[in-house]
């Protein structure tokens, strides 16, 4: 019998980073509104399929440009939900197969962001 599901979440840091969501072959930006080792919501300007598995990239910026010898995180997510944003669409993602490389590279900038 399988393991029931922890319906908790990890936490999630309220943050804006630079984004990009590749999309049909094409980086589409957007802005990150939070954060976490599981997942990400993501505003863009266009919607996108619930259950679609996208490539994305994340960025550090300062002032609105990417800060010197960052670390950009490249992930993969599941999309769980879109909702109609003040600019555009906000989009819910699942991180998905994260490995071990992946997440302590996010680890470490949830833990630089948070400080």
């Amino acid at each position: 019998m399988a393991a029931p599901r922890s319906s908790t979440r990890p936490p999630r840091l309220d943050v804006r980073l630079s984004a990009e969501v590749i999309l049909d072959g094409r980086a589409v930006t957007g802005t990150t509104r939070n954060l976490s080792t599981g997942g990400v919501c993501i505003e863009l300007d266009r919607p996108v399929v619930e259950g679609s598995l996208l490539g994305m990239r994340l960025f550090f910026v300062e002032d609105g440009v990417e800060t010197e010898n960052s670390q950009t995180l490249e992930l993969n997510g599941t999309v769980q939900w879109v909702a109609e944003a003040d600019r555009g669409f906000a989009v819910g993602f699942r991180f998905a197969s994260l490995t071990a490389v992946q997440l302590q590279g996010l680890s470490q900038t949830l833990q630089a962001l948070g400080e």
